[in-house]
C-alpha cells in the first residue's frame, strides 16, 4: 500500500485508474484525430487550413514556451508538501492562480499586439500568399484568448491530481474535442471555428469547478504576489520552463522550414503528421507520467522506493511504446491514407504527411522516455538536468531541420525531430544513472531486450500482412494491427516479459476474487 493524496492506493486501484485514464485518453485522441480528419476533409491543404493551423499553433506554442510546461510540473511538488494543511494548501493554490492569471493575461495582450510579426516569422516561405498571412493574423488574434483559460485549467488539473483525482482531469480533452467536432458538423466558417476553440478551453475550466470545490479549494484574494511558497515554485519553474521548450520550439521551427517545401503545402502535412504522432504516442506516455508524477513527488526522499518505481516506469514505457513505434513506421502510409485521404485532401498530400510521420516515428520511444525522465527529475526538484538536455536537443533538432530536408525532403524534417528527441533522452538517462546508480540492472536490460526481439518479430509480420491486404486500406490497417498485437503479446508471454506476466497474474487474481 502507498499513501497517495491522503488515501491508501494499492496496485488494484492504480491499475483501475490507469485503465480508466487509458480508455478516456484513447477516446479523446480518437476525437482529436476525427477533428483533424474533418478539417482535412473540409479544407484540404488549402491556404485556409494553413492559416488556421499556424494561427492556432502560435498561441499554444507561446503558452508552452512561457508557462505551459511548468504550471502543473512546478505546482505539484510544492502543493504536495502542503496537502496535510488544507488551509495553507488552499492559500498557496489561490496565490499561484493569481500569478498564472497575471502572466496569461499579459501573454494574451502581447500576442494580440504582435500577431503580425509572429505570423510572418512562422509562415516565412517564399510562396506563402498574402491572403494566408492576413487570415492567419486575424485568426490568431481571436485564439490568443485560449491562453487565459488554458492557464486556469492546468492549475486546476494540478490541484485535483495532488488529491488523487484523475478521472475528471482525464475527460477534459474529450470535452473540448467534442465541442469542436459538433461545431464542424454544422458550420465550416473558419472564424467561427476560432471562437469555438476558445470556448472549448473555457469548458475545460467549467467542468473542473465542482470537483475543485469538492476537494476544498476556495479562491482567496492574495495579500501579496510573491510568498515563500511562490518563490520556491518560481525557482523550480525556471529550469522546468526552459526544458519544456524542446518540443514546441522544434515543432515551430519545423513549421517554418516546412513553409519552404512544396509551395508551402508541407506546412499542413507537417502539422497533421505532428498531431497524429502526438495522438498515437501520447496515449500511454501521458497516462503513465501523469499518474506517477504526484506519487514520485511524495517519495522523492526515499531512494529505494524511487528506484523501484523508476524501473517499473521504464519497463512499462518500453513494453507499450516500442511495438507502437515500429508499427507506426511500418504502417505510416496506410494510417495517414485512412485518416486523412478524402475530400480535398489528395493522395499527394497523404504521401507528404506519411513521410513526415514516419520520420518523426523513429523518436517515439525517446519521446515517451523523456516524459517519464522529466517527471522524475522534477519530483526531486532537480529541473536543471531536463533543462540542459532539452536545450541540447533543441539545437540538434534545429540544425538538422535545416540540413536534412535538402536531401530527404519532408521526411528529413520529421527525422530531425526524432534525432533531437533521442539526443535529449540519452542525456537524461546518463544523468539518471548518476543520481540513482544501478537504477537499471542486468535484469531490466534483459526485459528491454525481450521487448525488442518481440517487437522486431511483430514488425516483420506486420510488413508481410500489409502487403497481402494492401488492396483494402481499412482492412490492412485494422487487420495488421490486431494480428501484430497478438503476435507481440504471444512472443512476450513465451519470453515471460515481467511487466506483462505481473499484469496477467493481477487479472487472474481479480477473476478468482470475483472482481
Amino acid at each position: 500500500m502507498i499513501e497517495y493524496g491522503g488515501k491508501n492506493l494499492n496496485y488494484n486501484k492504480a491499475v483501475r485508474v490507469a485503465g480508466f485514464m487509458t480508455v478516456i485518453t484513447i477516446l479523446s485522441k480518437i476525437l482529436g484525430l476525427l477533428r483533424e480528419m474533418v478539417l482535412a476533409y473540409i479544407y484540404g491543404s488549402s491556404y485556409v487550413l494553413t492559416a488556421f493551423l499556424a494561427a492556432s499553433k502560435i498561441p499554444l506554442t507561446l503558452f508552452d514556451i512561457t508557462i505551459g510546461g511548468v504550471i502543473t510540473s512546478a505546482f505539484i511538488p510544492i502543493f504536495s508538501e502542503l496537502t496535510q494543511d488544507k488551509d495553507k494548501a488552499n492559500r498557496f493554490a489561490s496565490e499561484y492562480l493569481n500569478l498564472i492569471l497575471i502572466i496569461t493575461i499579459t501573454l494574451t495582450l502581447l500576442g494580440v499586439t504582435f500577431a503580425v510579426p509572429l505570423i510572418n516569422f512562422t509562415l516565412s516561405g517564399d510562396n506563402i500568399a498574402e491572403e494566408t498571412l492576413v487570415l492567419a493574423t486575424n485568426l490568431s488574434r481571436i485564439m490568443f484568448g485560449m491562453i487565459i483559460f488554458t492557464g486556469i485549467a492546468y492549475t486546476f488539473v494540478g490541484i485535483l491530481n495532488c488529491y488523487g483525482q484523475f478521472y475528471i482531469t482525464s475527460i477534459l480533452s474529450l470535452v473540448s474535442n467534442g465541442i469542436i467536432i459538433l461545431y464542424l458538423m454544422v458550420n465550416s466558417n473558419i472564424y467561427g471555428l476560432s471562437i469555438v476553440m476558445v470556448i472549448s478551453w473555457a469548458f475545460q475550466v467549467i467542468v473542473q469547478l465542482p470537483f475543485i470545490y469538492k476537494y476544498g479549494f476556495r479562491y482567496k484574494k492574495a495579500s501579496r504576489l510573491i510568498t515563500p511558497e511562490i518563490h520556491s515554485t518560481i525557482n523550480l519553474a525556471i529550469p522546468i520552463l526552459i526544458s519544456s521548450w524542446a518540443y514546441p520550439l522544434s515543432s515551430l521551427i519545423n513549421m517554418k522550414m516546412a513553409s519552404y517545401l512544396h509551395d508551402g503545402k508541407a506546412v499542413v502535412a507537417m502539422e497533421l503528421a505532428n498531431r497524429l504522432y502526438v495522438v498515437i504516442s501520447g496515449i500511454f506516455a501521458y497516462v503513465i507520467s501523469n499518474l506517477s508524477y504526484p506519487y514520485l513527488s511524495k517519495i522523492a526522499n526515499d531512494n529505494n522506493d524511487m528506484i523501484k518505481l523508476i524501473r517499473i516506469l521504464i519497463k512499462s514505457i518500453t513494453f507499450i511504446i516500442m511495438p507502437i513505434m515500429i508499427g507506426l513506421i511500418v504502417l505510416g502510409h496506410p494510417i495517414v491514407s485512412l485518416a486523412y485521404e478524402r475530400g480535398n485532401f489528395t493522395k499527394n498530400d497523404s504521401m507528404m504527411t506519411a513521410n513526415a510521420l514516419i520520420g518523426m516515428g523513429f523518436g517515439m520511444l525517446s519521446f515517451s522516455y523523456n516524459e517519464i525522465q522529466n517527471k522524475i527529475f522534477y519530483s526531486i526538484k532537480n529541473a536543471k538536468v531536463p533543462m540542459y538536455s532539452g536545450m541540447f536537443g533543441i539545437i540538434v533538432s534545429i540544425v538538422l531541420s535545416i540540413i536534412l530536408p535538402r536531401y530527404l525532403d519532408i521526411f528529413g524534417l520529421g527525422l530531425a525531430v526524432a534525432i533531437g528527441t533521442t539526443t535529449t533522452s540519452i542525456i537524461n538517462f546518463y544523468n539518471l544513472y548518476k543520481k540513482f546508480p544501478r537504477v537499471l540492472t542486468s535484469a531490466e536490460y534483459l526485459e528491454i531486450f525481450k521487448c525488442f526481439i518481440a517487437t522486431m518479430i511483430m514488425g516483420y509480420a506486420v510488413s508481410l500482412i500489409i502487403n497481402v491486404l494492401e488492396a483494402n486500406i481499412l482492412l490492412a490497417v485494422i487487420g495488421s494491427t490486431i494480428i501484430g498485437a497478438i503476435i507481440y503479446l504471444v512472443v512476450c508471454i513465451v519470453f515471460r516479459v515481467n511487466i506483462l506476466m505481473e499484469f496477467l497474474i493481477y487479472l487472474k487474481k481479480g477473476r478468482l476474487n470475483g472482481k
